[in-house]
């Protein structure tokens, strides 16, 4: 498989709404494919509205740099410049955990997941949970 398919990325939401109403959770996610093109999404009921763009966000960003958007934030600096990315508009990234890059069992990148809802922490062991369930 050299992208996910709509049953893959419907088996790993389903997954993680699981963990997400395990954790007490009302989580948004996001599943784009190797292009960062959109191929699910699913909103809890209850979860943030702006859950909705940070979730795909945090996919975009994973799928891009092909790591975990944890990963990108480097610590804060005293007198250094802070590297960021504006979210806000379409096509923006974000550097926060919640986004993991997928892979197939050949190591090649297949898409990515973005999930929004707790702390970058907990969106982190979400998106972990739905893609290792």
């Amino acid at each position: 498989m050299s992208e996910i398919t709509l049953d893959h990325a419907n088996r790993i939401l389903a997954q993680g709404r699981v963990a997400a109403q395990k954790n007490g959770l009302n989580a948004v996610f996001a599943i784009m494919d190797t292009g960062a093109h959109l191929v699910a999404f699913s909103r809890m009921d209850g979860a943030w509205l702006a859950s909705n763009e940070l979730s795909i966000a945090k996919a975009r960003t994973a799928v891009m740099f092909q790591a975990p958007s944890e990963f990108l934030n480097p610590p804060l600096q005293i007198g250094q410049p802070l590297a960021h990315f504006d979210h806000v508009h379409s096509g923006g990234l974000l550097l926060m955990g919640g986004g993991l890059p997928l892979f197939n069992e050949d190591g090649l990148l297949i898409g990515s997941i973005g999930v929004s809802g707790g702390t970058p922490e907990q969106d982190a062991a979400l998106a972990r949970a739905a893609v290792t369930a």
